[in-house]
């Protein structure tokens, strides 16, 4: 049996036969998840546990996701609960690593690359 499916993601669009993420931090925060899982951090039935977690909470917040950035950041609270949980980092790395990029973005001229320095944590 062939099934043939059409359908659209909701945090993707099509563009010249592709699909693409619409914001550059989307796709980089889906290939960090799919990296840490694939090195064995967590399974992905773990990591879809948590974001389902996570979703539930949003939609109690907001009742209507847009399934765009308040997708992502329920997909980015969720993989910070389980590296948390599973110990691959602590709350403090996190808030040191999220300042960190605060201040390169900040600090960083329009159209440049977002480079954070390389610290010692």
């Amino acid at each position: 049996m062939n099934l043939k499916t059409n359908y659209k993601l909701p945090f993707t669009s099509k563009n010249n036969n592709q699909i693409v993420f619409q914001s550059p931090w989307h796709s980089q925060l889906f290939a960090i998840t799919v990296q840490l899982s694939e090195r064995g951090n967590f399974t992905w039935k773990e990591f879809v546990e948590y974001f389902g977690k996570s979703l539930n909470k949003a939609r109690i917040i907001k009742q209507n996701l847009d399934g765009n950035d308040d997708y992502f950041n329920s997909w980015l609270l969720a993989l910070e609960e389980i590296i948390i949980s599973k110990e691959i980092g602590n709350s403090k790395i996190l808030s040191i690593i999220k300042d960190d990029w605060i201040n390169a973005y900040l600090s960083t001229p329009h159209g440049d690359p977002v480079k954070i320095k390389q610290r010692s944590i």
